[in-house]
Protein backbone atom coordinates (compact mmCIF):
# COMPACT_ATOMS: atom_id res chain seq x y z
CA UNK A 1 0.00 0.00 0.00
CA UNK A 2 2.75 2.34 0.58
CA UNK A 3 4.63 1.46 -2.44
CA UNK A 4 1.44 2.38 -4.43
CA UNK A 5 0.96 5.42 -2.74
CA UNK A 6 4.46 6.67 -3.76
CA UNK A 7 4.33 5.55 -6.92
CA UNK A 8 0.64 7.78 -7.12
CA UNK A 9 2.56 10.67 -5.47
CA UNK A 10 5.10 10.48 -8.31
CA UNK A 11 2.52 10.42 -11.09
CA UNK A 12 0.90 13.32 -9.53
CA UNK A 13 3.85 15.41 -8.94
CA UNK A 14 5.37 14.80 -12.61
CA UNK A 15 2.03 15.84 -13.67
CA UNK A 16 1.80 18.94 -11.96
CA UNK A 17 5.95 19.68 -12.93
CA UNK A 18 4.70 19.19 -16.82
CA UNK A 19 2.01 21.55 -16.14
CA UNK A 20 3.46 24.11 -13.88
CA UNK A 21 6.36 24.02 -16.68
CA UNK A 22 4.46 24.43 -19.76
CA UNK A 23 2.02 27.25 -18.15
CA UNK A 24 5.65 29.21 -17.38
CA UNK A 25 6.60 28.80 -20.47
CA UNK A 26 3.44 29.96 -22.04
CA UNK A 27 3.39 32.80 -19.42
CA UNK A 28 7.15 33.99 -20.30
CA UNK A 29 6.92 34.09 -23.97
CA UNK A 30 3.59 35.85 -23.93
CA UNK A 31 4.86 38.28 -21.34
CA UNK A 32 8.24 38.78 -23.53
CA UNK A 33 6.64 39.35 -27.01
CA UNK A 34 3.32 40.85 -26.38
CA UNK A 35 4.85 44.60 -26.98
CA UNK A 36 7.06 43.36 -29.58
CA UNK A 37 4.36 44.56 -32.53
CA UNK A 38 3.01 48.30 -31.39
CA UNK A 39 0.09 49.42 -33.44
CA UNK A 40 -2.90 52.32 -33.72
CA UNK A 41 -6.10 51.31 -34.95
CA UNK A 42 -9.43 52.55 -35.56
CA UNK A 43 -11.93 52.04 -32.96
CA UNK A 44 -15.59 50.90 -35.39
CA UNK A 45 -17.49 50.53 -32.70
CA UNK A 46 -17.54 51.06 -28.86
CA UNK A 47 -19.88 49.66 -25.82
CA UNK A 48 -20.35 48.09 -22.23
CA UNK A 49 -20.23 44.35 -21.94
CA UNK A 50 -22.35 43.05 -19.17
CA UNK A 51 -22.74 39.92 -17.92
CA UNK A 52 -25.66 37.89 -16.31
CA UNK A 53 -24.03 38.07 -12.41
CA UNK A 54 -20.92 40.55 -12.58
CA UNK A 55 -20.28 43.85 -13.27
CA UNK A 56 -19.95 45.70 -16.46
CA UNK A 57 -16.83 46.17 -18.13
CA UNK A 58 -16.19 47.92 -21.62
CA UNK A 59 -14.51 46.56 -24.68
CA UNK A 60 -14.18 48.45 -28.67
CA UNK A 61 -14.03 46.47 -32.09
CA UNK A 62 -11.26 47.81 -34.26
CA UNK A 63 -10.27 47.77 -37.37
CA UNK A 64 -7.79 44.64 -38.65
CA UNK A 65 -9.12 42.74 -35.91
CA UNK A 66 -11.21 39.81 -35.55
CA UNK A 67 -11.65 39.80 -31.26
CA UNK A 68 -13.16 42.90 -29.36
CA UNK A 69 -10.61 44.17 -27.11
CA UNK A 70 -10.78 45.31 -23.00
CA UNK A 71 -10.20 48.91 -22.22
CA UNK A 72 -10.39 50.68 -18.87
CA UNK A 73 -13.80 53.12 -18.11
CA UNK A 74 -11.58 56.48 -18.45
CA UNK A 75 -10.62 55.28 -22.16
CA UNK A 76 -14.75 54.15 -23.02
CA UNK A 77 -15.58 57.87 -21.80
CA UNK A 78 -13.08 59.50 -23.63
CA UNK A 79 -12.76 57.67 -26.91
CA UNK A 80 -15.31 58.26 -29.69
CA UNK A 81 -15.39 55.88 -32.86
CA UNK A 82 -13.19 56.60 -35.47
CA UNK A 83 -10.51 57.59 -33.03
CA UNK A 84 -7.19 56.00 -32.79
CA UNK A 85 -6.25 53.90 -30.13
CA UNK A 86 -2.76 52.28 -29.17
CA UNK A 87 -2.07 48.60 -28.67
CA UNK A 88 -0.60 45.74 -29.89
CA UNK A 89 -0.95 43.22 -32.66
CA UNK A 90 -1.09 39.59 -31.42
CA UNK A 91 -1.29 36.80 -33.63
CA UNK A 92 -1.22 38.66 -36.66
CA UNK A 93 -5.16 39.30 -36.39
CA UNK A 94 -6.20 40.22 -32.72
CA UNK A 95 -5.40 43.67 -31.58
CA UNK A 96 -5.12 43.70 -27.75
CA UNK A 97 -4.51 46.92 -24.95
CA UNK A 98 -2.86 47.22 -22.31
CA UNK A 99 -6.14 46.05 -20.23
CA UNK A 100 -6.15 42.72 -22.10
CA UNK A 101 -2.69 42.19 -21.04
CA UNK A 102 -3.43 43.15 -17.73
CA UNK A 103 -6.45 41.30 -18.07
CA UNK A 104 -4.54 37.86 -18.88
CA UNK A 105 -1.53 38.79 -16.48
CA UNK A 106 -4.28 38.87 -13.56
CA UNK A 107 -5.85 35.55 -15.08
CA UNK A 108 -2.71 33.98 -14.49
CA UNK A 109 -1.79 34.37 -10.68
CA UNK A 110 -4.71 31.88 -9.94
CA UNK A 111 -3.26 29.55 -12.27
CA UNK A 112 -0.05 29.46 -11.04
CA UNK A 113 -0.85 29.21 -7.28
CA UNK A 114 -2.94 26.22 -8.09
CA UNK A 115 -0.14 24.26 -10.19
CA UNK A 116 2.83 25.62 -7.94
CA UNK A 117 1.82 24.91 -4.72
CA UNK A 118 0.68 21.18 -5.69
CA UNK A 119 3.78 21.17 -7.03
CA UNK A 120 5.35 21.98 -3.41
CA UNK A 121 2.79 19.67 -1.49
CA UNK A 122 3.34 16.34 -3.91
CA UNK A 123 6.85 16.79 -3.89
CA UNK A 124 6.91 17.13 0.04
CA UNK A 125 4.98 14.25 0.08
CA UNK A 126 7.53 11.91 -1.78
CA UNK A 127 10.74 13.59 0.30
CA UNK A 128 9.38 12.88 3.51
CA UNK A 129 9.84 8.98 2.87
CA UNK A 130 13.25 9.31 1.63
CA UNK A 131 16.03 8.32 4.77
CA UNK A 132 17.92 10.94 4.51
CA UNK A 133 14.81 13.30 5.64
CA UNK A 134 13.01 10.63 7.56
CA UNK A 135 15.90 9.68 10.25
CA UNK A 136 16.35 13.64 10.79
CA UNK A 137 13.92 15.15 12.82
CA UNK A 138 14.83 18.79 11.93
CA UNK A 139 14.44 18.34 8.05
CA UNK A 140 11.20 15.90 8.82
CA UNK A 141 9.96 19.17 10.84
CA UNK A 142 11.27 21.69 7.68
CA UNK A 143 8.82 19.38 4.96
CA UNK A 144 5.98 19.03 7.54
CA UNK A 145 5.72 22.38 7.81
CA UNK A 146 6.19 23.70 3.78
CA UNK A 147 3.57 20.95 3.59
CA UNK A 148 1.29 22.86 6.23
CA UNK A 149 1.75 26.03 4.08
CA UNK A 150 1.35 24.97 0.94
CA UNK A 151 -1.93 23.17 1.96
CA UNK A 152 -3.23 26.44 3.50
CA UNK A 153 -1.96 28.75 0.93
CA UNK A 154 -4.33 26.79 -1.70
CA UNK A 155 -6.91 26.39 1.22
CA UNK A 156 -6.80 30.42 1.19
CA UNK A 157 -6.51 31.07 -2.21
CA UNK A 158 -9.61 28.57 -2.88
CA UNK A 159 -11.66 30.69 -0.21
CA UNK A 160 -10.52 34.24 -1.20
CA UNK A 161 -11.53 33.24 -5.27
CA UNK A 162 -14.76 32.04 -4.48
CA UNK A 163 -15.74 34.59 -2.22
CA UNK A 164 -14.75 37.43 -4.67
CA UNK A 165 -16.95 35.95 -7.21
CA UNK A 166 -19.94 35.53 -4.31
CA UNK A 167 -19.54 38.94 -3.36
CA UNK A 168 -19.59 40.24 -6.82
CA UNK A 169 -22.70 38.13 -7.48
CA UNK A 170 -24.78 39.49 -4.30
CA UNK A 171 -24.15 42.95 -5.47
CA UNK A 172 -25.21 41.70 -8.65
CA UNK A 173 -28.37 40.63 -6.85
CA UNK A 174 -29.06 43.25 -4.97
CA UNK A 175 -29.09 46.02 -7.82
CA UNK A 176 -30.95 44.47 -10.08
CA UNK A 177 -33.59 44.18 -6.81
CA UNK A 178 -32.68 47.38 -5.68
CA UNK A 179 -35.38 49.49 -7.80
CA UNK A 180 -35.46 52.60 -6.25
CA UNK A 181 -32.17 53.22 -7.99
CA UNK A 182 -33.07 51.77 -11.73
CA UNK A 183 -34.48 53.87 -14.70
CA UNK A 184 -36.29 51.37 -17.11
CA UNK A 185 -36.13 51.99 -20.78
CA UNK A 186 -36.75 50.27 -24.16
CA UNK A 187 -33.71 49.33 -25.80
CA UNK A 188 -33.87 48.02 -29.52
CA UNK A 189 -31.93 44.75 -30.77
CA UNK A 190 -29.59 45.69 -33.28
CA UNK A 191 -27.43 41.74 -33.28
CA UNK A 192 -27.21 38.94 -30.92
CA UNK A 193 -24.40 36.54 -31.02
CA UNK A 194 -24.58 32.56 -29.36
CA UNK A 195 -21.85 30.33 -28.17
CA UNK A 196 -21.57 27.25 -28.00
CA UNK A 197 -19.16 24.69 -26.49
CA UNK A 198 -19.33 21.04 -27.34
CA UNK A 199 -17.53 18.43 -25.09
CA UNK A 200 -15.84 15.13 -26.26
CA UNK A 201 -19.15 13.30 -25.14
CA UNK A 202 -21.23 14.71 -27.42
CA UNK A 203 -23.02 17.29 -24.40
CA UNK A 204 -22.94 21.07 -24.89
CA UNK A 205 -23.10 24.61 -23.13
CA UNK A 206 -24.51 27.45 -25.07
CA UNK A 207 -23.92 31.35 -23.87
CA UNK A 208 -26.28 34.12 -25.39
CA UNK A 209 -25.85 37.86 -25.92
CA UNK A 210 -27.80 40.62 -27.39
CA UNK A 211 -26.47 43.68 -28.54
CA UNK A 212 -28.62 46.38 -27.45
CA UNK A 213 -29.18 50.10 -28.33
CA UNK A 214 -30.92 52.24 -25.64
CA UNK A 215 -31.02 56.43 -24.20
CA UNK A 216 -30.84 57.61 -20.91
CA UNK A 217 -33.27 60.08 -19.81
CA UNK A 218 -30.70 62.72 -20.90
CA UNK A 219 -31.13 61.13 -24.38
CA UNK A 220 -27.79 60.10 -24.49
CA UNK A 221 -27.03 57.12 -27.00
CA UNK A 222 -25.57 53.88 -25.55
CA UNK A 223 -25.10 50.22 -26.44
CA UNK A 224 -24.63 47.53 -24.58
CA UNK A 225 -23.74 43.61 -25.32
CA UNK A 226 -25.78 42.11 -22.45
CA UNK A 227 -25.53 38.39 -21.56
CA UNK A 228 -29.32 36.98 -21.59
CA UNK A 229 -31.06 33.53 -21.13
CA UNK A 230 -31.57 31.50 -23.74
CA UNK A 231 -35.69 31.97 -23.49
CA UNK A 232 -35.06 35.75 -23.76
CA UNK A 233 -32.79 35.34 -26.74
CA UNK A 234 -34.92 33.53 -29.04
CA UNK A 235 -37.95 35.79 -27.63
CA UNK A 236 -36.41 38.86 -29.86
CA UNK A 237 -35.59 39.34 -33.47
CA UNK A 238 -33.50 42.17 -34.78
CA UNK A 239 -34.74 46.00 -34.37
CA UNK A 240 -37.45 45.03 -31.99
CA UNK A 241 -37.84 46.58 -28.72
CA UNK A 242 -36.77 45.16 -25.26
CA UNK A 243 -37.59 46.42 -21.91
CA UNK A 244 -34.32 47.39 -20.37
CA UNK A 245 -33.16 48.54 -16.68
CA UNK A 246 -30.30 50.67 -15.61
CA UNK A 247 -28.84 51.97 -12.25
CA UNK A 248 -29.41 55.84 -12.00
CA UNK A 249 -25.72 55.95 -10.79
CA UNK A 250 -23.92 53.83 -13.58
CA UNK A 251 -25.77 53.65 -16.71
CA UNK A 252 -23.82 50.71 -18.09
CA UNK A 253 -24.70 48.54 -14.99
CA UNK A 254 -27.74 47.05 -16.93
CA UNK A 255 -30.64 44.13 -16.57
CA UNK A 256 -33.10 42.64 -18.66
CA UNK A 257 -36.97 43.55 -17.69
CA UNK A 258 -37.68 40.01 -17.64
CA UNK A 259 -41.38 39.32 -18.95
CA UNK A 260 -41.94 35.34 -17.44
CA UNK A 261 -40.71 33.00 -15.51
CA UNK A 262 -39.78 31.34 -18.46
CA UNK A 263 -36.66 34.27 -18.90
CA UNK A 264 -35.24 34.40 -15.23
CA UNK A 265 -35.22 30.12 -14.54
CA UNK A 266 -32.79 29.55 -17.05
CA UNK A 267 -29.88 32.10 -15.38
CA UNK A 268 -30.07 29.62 -11.96
CA UNK A 269 -29.25 26.73 -14.33
CA UNK A 270 -25.92 27.12 -15.80
CA UNK A 271 -22.04 26.45 -15.46
CA UNK A 272 -21.81 29.37 -13.53
CA UNK A 273 -24.14 29.03 -10.90
CA UNK A 274 -23.33 25.11 -10.73
CA UNK A 275 -19.95 26.11 -9.86
CA UNK A 276 -20.67 28.89 -7.24
CA UNK A 277 -23.09 26.47 -5.53
CA UNK A 278 -20.96 23.55 -5.26
CA UNK A 279 -18.63 26.02 -3.82
CA UNK A 280 -20.78 27.23 -1.09
CA UNK A 281 -21.53 23.45 -0.25
CA UNK A 282 -17.66 22.70 -0.04
CA UNK A 283 -17.67 25.79 2.09
CA UNK A 284 -20.11 24.63 4.48
CA UNK A 285 -18.21 20.62 3.95
CA UNK A 286 -15.03 22.13 4.66
CA UNK A 287 -16.53 23.88 8.46
CA UNK A 288 -18.40 21.14 9.21
CA UNK A 289 -15.31 18.56 8.72
CA UNK A 290 -12.79 21.55 10.89
CA UNK A 291 -15.91 21.35 14.02
CA UNK A 292 -15.36 17.79 13.75
CA UNK A 293 -12.05 17.59 13.93
CA UNK A 294 -11.69 20.22 16.82
CA UNK A 295 -14.01 18.26 18.19
CA UNK A 296 -12.54 14.68 18.05
CA UNK A 297 -9.10 16.74 19.60
CA UNK A 298 -11.38 18.04 22.39
CA UNK A 299 -12.49 14.11 23.63
CA UNK A 300 -8.55 13.17 22.74
CA UNK A 301 -7.44 15.63 25.33
CA UNK A 302 -10.04 15.27 27.83
CA UNK A 303 -9.40 11.85 27.19
CA UNK A 304 -5.64 12.47 28.56
CA UNK A 305 -5.84 15.05 31.46
CA UNK A 306 -8.85 12.15 33.04
CA UNK A 307 -5.97 9.58 32.83
CA UNK A 308 -3.75 11.73 34.39
CA UNK A 309 -5.57 12.87 37.03
CA UNK A 310 -6.25 9.07 37.18
CA UNK A 311 -2.85 8.09 37.58
CA UNK A 312 -2.24 11.11 40.15
CA UNK A 313 -4.57 9.43 42.47
CA UNK A 314 -3.30 6.11 41.85
CA UNK A 315 0.33 7.07 43.41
Amino acid sequence: MKSSNISNNMFIFTLFVFMAAGFTLLYIHFSSTIHDEPVEETVELKYSKKGLYLYPRFEVHVSNSERPSKISKEQFDAIQVGDKISGYMKNADTFVTEKDIQFEKTLAIPVFIFLYFPVMMFGCLLLKDIKFIKNNHTRKEQIKRILKISGYSLLTAYIILGMIFVILTAINIFNKMNEWNQTEVTATVIDGDFNETRSHKGASYTTYELFLHYQDREGRDYITKKAVTGTTYNEYRLEENIPLIYRNNNVHDTFISTESVNEIWPAFLNLFTIFLGFYIVSLFAMYKAWRKMKKNKKEIQDVIIENNKKNKHLY
